[in-house]
């Protein structure tokens, strides 16, 4: 039986901002299923069951929406935490990352968080990511890295995400260079315009078995199983956890199997989503190099990751 050793949790996808890029909440945005909470009903045996596999997971306690807009949040994280195999993080947009939230997260003991924030002008950040303030954004992260400085905390790990669109690319070396020193990791993502979501510059040619079929499982904020992180509207679900069958007898089920029987005979045409996805490539065009600056930069088809 399969494990998988990521975990996608949709603890919300709901969200109080509109990214130009966003499948779900975009002004191009083409997903149509409903959007909600994850509730306790959902959201506690899956996470009690991961913490009884005997393996290390990591858990990416988001999705489609903003995880903040779960009124459960800091249970979900708290009970994660409590698995000694659970490492937990999330990816945040920042409007409500505020200093109560800040001594959340590090008296938590959450293991990462990465903050999304498109340049370094509120001018473009907020037109590009409307109903944002990129100056409120900023301070709150300043909040959680001088507050984690103050109490000497290695814990949470901060990355920042900056989405490459055409309108900020002369801004990206100036993001790097503003953060690069504060936080532990700054990554800048090819930016994929929707609904053409799932395409990626500079995969390898020959195509090979996408390695997430074996190593993550999404779980929607309604407790349905998606197919993978690119499943956007959950449209190849083999069932809803809970109801149906556990988390890990539905990721282990026929359709999942099928799937990858599929990709083992390199008959990726036969899958609706897999024929138009380029995500497979990650795993396999990825690179690690050392730019003039010192930096160790990581290149793989959907970014550029920078650290010191």
């Amino acid at each position: 039986m399969h494990i998988p050793s990521s975990i996608i949790l949709e603890v919300s996808a709901l969200c109080n901002v509109s990214c130009l890029g966003c499948a779900l909440h975009g002004p191009d945005g083409f997903v149509v299923r409903p959007f909600g909470n994850m509730k306790r009903e959902t959201w506690e045996p899956v996470i009690r069951e991961i913490g009884s596999w005997d393996k290390k997971v990591c858990v990416s306690a988001h999705g489609g929406g903003e995880p903040l807009m779960n009124p459960d949040l800091r249970d979900i994280l708290s009970l994660a935490k409590s698995f000694p195999n659970i490492e937990v993080g999330f990816l945040t947009n920042g409007m409500l990352m505020d200093e109560s939230w800040a001594e959340f997260v590090i008296s938590a003991g959450l293991d990462w968080i990465a903050f999304s924030i498109d340049g370094v002008t509120p001018e473009t950040h907020d037109k590009i990511r409307w109903k944002s303030d990129l100056v409120k954004v900023e301070k709150n992260l300043e909040t959680l890295l001088n507050l984690k400085k103050k109490k000497q905390s290695m814990v949470p790990k901060v990355k920042l995400n900056m989405v490459a669109y055409d309108a900020i690319m002369d801004q990206k070396d100036a993001f790097v260079e503003k953060w690069i020193n504060k936080v532990d990791g700054v990554m800048v993502s090819h930016y994929r315009n929707p609904p053409e979501s799932k395409r990626w510059p500079n995969i390898p040619v020959q195509r090979k078995p996408c390695r997430l079929l074996w190593s993550q499982a999404v779980v929607a904020w309604d407790g349905r199983l998606g197919l993978c992180c690119e499943d956007f509207n959950i449209d190849h679900s083999p069932g809803r956890v809970g109801k149906d069958a556990g988390l890990l007898e539905l990721w282990n089920g026929p359709e999942m199997s099928t799937l990858r029987t599929l990709h083992k005979k390199g008959q990726y045409d036969k899958h609706p989503m897999c024929i138009k996805c380029d995500t497979w490539a990650e795993d396999y065009a990825r690179e690690t190099r050392k730019n003039k600056k010192g930096y160790t930069v990581t290149d793989s088809p959907s970014q550029t990751a920078y650290s010191k």
